[in-house]
């Protein structure tokens, strides 16, 4: 109630007519909400490429791992191989 107070002697103390004054708080309060929607969108796309990133950095670091462990396995099968060569030449 004290704020429907305060709101008609804000309106009180402007001089312009109310039709110019609710025209203008309108168009304000659209632009208002225009650029709320739009920074919000571009909230929203941010996080989905941040998403996207973080996503395709995990994928690529399992995939490294998982061809580091092969790399090592075909490693100790290539040194057990040889050493096996090496005893059948003793």
């Amino acid at each position: 109630m004290a704020n429907a107070v305060m709101e008609t002697e804000d309106v009180s103390a402007f001089k312009s007519p109310k039709r110019i004054l609710v025209r203008s708080f309108r168009l304000s309060r659209d632009k208002w909400k225009a650029k709320y929607v739009a920074v919000k969108s571009e909230i929203k796309r941010y996080k989905n490429q941040a998403s996207d990133a973080r996503r395709s950095r995990e994928q690529w670091k399992n995939k490294a791992l998982a061809l580091e462990a092969r790399v090592q396995e075909l490693e100790a099968g290539c040194h057990a191989g040889e050493q096996d060569k090496n005893r059948h030449r003793q």
